[in-house]
């Protein structure tokens, strides 16, 4: 069905979080520019995603939330009072709960595109003036998919269009230079927003040293926040000839060093998917969540899907990481030297 109105002149994208799936929303917004390249693109959003977008191509503004927002009538509001001052003509909400399509409602916008029940959960689909259907199986994809009133919207065309972050590129190279990393060398982020994704700190310990024995790879070990930077330490301590703990950075030094990494290693996390964006080779670890939903975009990767996968209806954020501890060190270990071995051919061609 085509949508058979006016281009718009200020579009607002509605994805208020997470990092992993603002990350997987950037084709929407790449792809709205494509479209109508003299439109203006609002993104709203709650999280440390912010500064990604901020220097994005395809995001000319970004209009950072409060999370307390629907908290407080005054919050409701002073939102309300924010959007409507937009003047916004068209409303894509890819994230499809209430916080987001009411950000959209709130705008006045009479256009406002989001999912029907196939993704959109709570009473979100009824916020919207014009529902999508969900056809496609990763995410990256579906997000495209609220663009289908306009244009086709197959599978696997999606791009990320990723700037170089300059003064982050300045840090990251000094990083590398202070921690002696020179390529080839892997980054290893050992942490995951749910327990039930995080893979043993014993299995990341002894795939550093597998990979150091068998082709003096050095890593950097990557961490966020107090806990996993004890995970991170305790992998270091162990392995101190071919591992370096990085220093605290922010989302735009983080995709810097990612961007300079010979290879990305890690569970499904939102430094999986900068690492994907930036079109460094990842081995992804899949345990409760589905790789081919959100594994790493694009070729070269390599996703590696537990046997132990939890069935759909049971709840997958709480659940232990079982699934995770089913994946062997063996079986990541080889995907990594699949990833070197292919990043050698390209290097003597």
């Amino acid at each position: 069905m085509k949508f058979e109105e006016t281009q718009p002149k200020h579009v607002l994208i509605t994805r208020l979080s997470a990092i992993g799936d603002c990350i997987l929303t950037l084709p929407l917004a790449v792809s709205v520019k494509q479209l109508w390249p003299q439109c203006k693109v609002t993104w709203a959003v709650q999280c440390s995603a912010a500064s990604l977008l901020s220097e994005h191509g395809a995001v000319d503004q970004v209009l950072k939330i409060d999370k307390k927002w629907l908290r407080s009538v005054s919050g409701l509001l002073q939102l309300r009072n924010m959007v409507r001052r937009q003047q916004f003509d068209l409303v894509l909400d890819p994230q499809g709960l209430i916080k987001s399509a009411m950000v959209g409602w709130l705008s006045g916008c009479p256009r406002r595109i989001g999912f029907d029940r196939s993704q959109a959960r709570e009473i979100s689909p009824w916020m919207y003036s014009l529902r999508v259907r969900r056809r496609s199986a990763h995410m990256a994809d579906v997000y495209r998919e609220l663009l289908s009133p306009f244009q086709e919207c197959g599978p696997g065309k999606a791009e990320f269009e990723m700037p170089i972050y300059r003064d982050a590129a300045v840090i990251a190279e000094r990083i590398c230079n202070e921690s002696r990393l020179v390529a080839p060398w892997a980054s290893i982020n050992v942490g995951a927003g749910w327990p039930s994704k995080m893979w043993p700190v014993q299995h990341y310990s002894k795939l550093a040293r597998e990979l150091f024995q068998r082709t003096g790879l050095s890593s950097l070990v990557l961490w966020a926040g107090e806990s996993e930077r004890e995970i991170a330490t305790e992998i270091v301590s162990e392995n101190r000839n071919c591992c370096v703990l990085a220093p605290p950075t922010n989302l735009q030094v983080l995709a810097e060093l990612l961007r300079c990494s010979t290879m990305y290693v890690g569970a499904d996390t939102g430094p999986m998917h900068l690492a994907a964006a930036v079109r460094t080779p990842c081995v992804a670890l899949f345990g409760p969540t589905r790789a081919e939903e959100c594994g790493p975009y694009g070729s070269g990767h390599i996703a590696i899907q537990s046997p132990l996968v939890p069935p759909r209806k049971s709840s997958m954020r709480n659940t232990d990481n079982s699934s995770m501890r089913a994946i062997s060190v063996d079986d990541v270990a080889e995907a990594c030297m699949k990833i070197l071995e292919r990043a050698a051919s390209k290097w003597v061609a």
